[in-house]
């Protein structure tokens, strides 16, 4: 399937997030230090992404499943701060192809280069994933995401 649905996050999709997330435990654990976010987090999070600039968005496949989800933010340059897929599909090239879909949408916002923070000390297939894309690591930096640090790269691509 090629063609997905990128939404802004509505309250009916809360529950759909919710699993997506929940689905991606080493992510959770890695990323945030816990194994399991709450419906209050995922709205939590959506309220403080909008608040700073961010769209917060579902994928969803042509049956109105949600399948992923991401947050970004537009200007001259994207900053792709959330890229999830529900777990299962992991491996068999659907986040390449949402990549794709995601990355077509920002070229016709008029976005110049695309910045990812990628967390990279817990899965060895992440970096490859960003790099097989097309991006080009830049520096070593700690994030912060509900209080907890973890050691990140900052890539960038050009478009």
């Amino acid at each position: 399937m090629d063609n997905y649905i990128i939404d802004k996050v509505d309250l009916n999709d809360i529950n759909g997030v919710l699993d997506i997330y929940n689905s991606n435990q080493p992510f959770l654990c890695n990323h945030m230090g816990v194994s399991s976010v709450s419906k209050e987090f995922i709205l939590h999070e959506i309220k403080e992404m909008k608040n700073i600039g961010y769209t917060s968005s579902v994928i969803k496949d042509n049956t109105g499943e949600i399948v992923g989800l991401c947050d970004y933010k537009i200007s001259d340059e994207v900053y792709l701060s959330l890229f999830m897929i529900d777990s299962k599909l992991k491996g068999n090239g659907f986040g390449k192809t949402i990549y794709n879909q995601l990355e077509k949408m920002f070229k016709s916002k008029n976005a110049k280069r695309i910045r990812i923070d990628v967390v990279y000390d817990y899965d060895e297939n992440v970096l490859g994933f960003w790099e097989k894309q097309g991006f080009v690591t830049s520096e070593k930096i700690e994030l912060e995401w509900n209080g907890y640090k973890s050691n990140a790269i900052k890539m960038y691509k050009s478009l």
